[in-house]
């Protein structure tokens, strides 16, 4: 019988999930290290009112999961590290997922558990209690007929790797072998994803930011062990983690890695399948870093970039074609967060939850369009085009004036956002009619918010 597993990774935190027979996605971690952040069911209505279709939180609170009841949002619901002395009993983890999992799914519709993060960042002996906590959550779904309804994995630090350039030559840590062989058996017995946590934002020390950004015009490095070209170091970071595994598997004969310029894949012994998912959390550019190039401008022109580089289908060098599933860290603002103060200035949204900056999200597709500033596009070429649509273009900017539903955020990409939409929903929404010289961008995602509404098939 075939068999194969996924892998995911993390930016400003993304997950990301390859999968050949279904499109790619894009979510949001929904940390709550804040002491300030509004209740989970605001936080429900927040995310729906921003076509935030996938969610991953990191504990299994009842509000939470009660909160996300009948909205049709995916969560991914984790184990704390704290948790994974008591996981080791197959007893407690049965009566966990009675009163804790349970009372809330389906209604919810949590299709991951995550056991442990990051546990070969932690001391003593966590990272040897993850494989038979997940083990027991894997019998525990079993009993309830849950199993494969609901995956069960661990996110792992893309620190585990001890090389990653170039990509081909991506190895893990040698200390960790044992672990992440008992951990790969799992994942492939139970068809459940690798999860790591990427950082390309911290490779700029050996990068150009525009290869950071998704913005490097021309190819910035050539793996000569496979002649594949890399333009970002998000590809050569996934990449490095896929044949990481490979090189792992190769090393114990289990498993051997066909790489060509053309396809690559995993070829399990025996059985010519393909291990075709991967999940991937990503942390990118931050609010309020000490660091010249964590600003709001570029925390949005790399999440913009990501999302379309996600969804346009491409994949990486070495998984060309590949669907990926991405979850951006992260939702708020987490002023209790430990560590640096860009661990605390993540956000999408601040905590009064208004969006930190315009990001425009694919959801499940609704078949309308909306037409948004780009990013892209310099403040005089912006301003000229707003100018334009609420004067002779008569475009209804009444919404974005001072102290009314939309003024929220001031800044200029977002109140030309709502202008540019309004003039095109009354000018049939043509591609004609998105253009304000080259400033305007057509998107299939709603980027109403809050109160502020984007209009969509404008009734005059």
């Amino acid at each position: 019988m075939a068999s194969r597993f996924k892998l995911v990774s993390a930016l400003s935190l993304l997950l990301l999930l390859l999968d050949f027979c279904r499109g790619s996605k894009v979510g949001v971690d929904y940390g709550m290290d804040a002491d300030n952040l509004p209740s989970p069911d605001q936080v429900a209505q927040l995310v729906r009112n921003h076509n935030i279709q996938y969610l991953r939180i990191y504990n299994y609170r009842p509000e939470v999961l009660k909160a996300f009841s009948n909205t049709g949002i995916e969560l991914m619901v984790g184990v704390p590290n704290a948790d994974l002395s008591q996981f080791q009993s197959q007893p407690y983890v049965d009566s966990w997922l009675r009163t804790s999992i349970l009372p809330y799914y389906p209604a919810t519709k949590i299709t991951h558990i995550t056991v442990g993060v990051e546990v070969t960042n932690y001391p003593d002996n966590t990272a040897n209690l993850v494989v038979p906590a997940m083990r027991n959550v894997v019998s525990a779904l079993k009993s309830a007929n849950l199993q494969g309804k609901i995956k069960v994995s661990t996110p792992l630090s893309f620190g585990v790797l001890s090389k990653s350039f170039p990509p081909s030559e991506g190895a893990f840590n040698s200390g960790y072998e044992n672990v992440l062989r008992l951990l790969l058996d799992f994942l492939e017995e139970n068809q459940s994803p690798f999860m790591v946590n990427l950082y390309p934002i911290y490779a700029i020390g050996d990068s150009s930011l525009d290869a950071v950004l998704f913005k490097s015009p021309s190819t910035i490095f050539v793996d000569q062990n496979t002649g594949l070209s890399y333009k970002n170091i998000f590809d050569a970071q996934l990449d490095a983690v896929f044949y990481a595994i490979a090189n792992l598997n190769f090393r114990t004969t289990r498993n051997a890695f066909d790489a060509q310029p053309d396809t690559v894949h995993f070829t399990l012994a025996n059985t010519n399948s393909r291990i075709n998912d991967i999940i991937t959390y990503n942390y990118g550019a931050s609010l309020d870093s000490v660091d010249d190039y964590a600003n709001i401008d570029n925390a949005q022109t790399y999440n913009t970039n990501l999302i379309s580089h996600v969804m346009g289908g491409s994949g990486t060098p070495a998984r060309p074609g590949a669907n990926l599933d991405v979850y951006i860290f992260s939702l708020f603002n987490e002023n209790l967060k430990q560590g640096p103060e860009t661990e605390r200035n993540f956000g999408l949204f601040d905590p009064e939850m208004r969006s930190v900056y315009n990001l425009n999200f694919p959801g499940k597709g609704t078949g309308k369009s909306w037409c948004v500033a780009s990013s892209q596009a310099s403040n005089s070429a912006l301003q000229n085009a707003l100018d334009w649509a609420c004067g002779q273009g008569k475009a209804d900017c009444s919404a974005i004036q001072p102290g009314q539903r939309c003024f929220q955020p001031d800044t200029l990409v977002s109140h030309a956002s709502f202008a540019f939409n309004n003039y095109y929903q009354k000018n049939g929404a043509t591609d004609d009619a998105c253009s304000f010289g080259g400033t305007g961008i057509k998107v299939s995602t709603d980027p109403s918010y809050g109160n502020c509404i984007y209009n969509c098939k404008y009734k005059f």
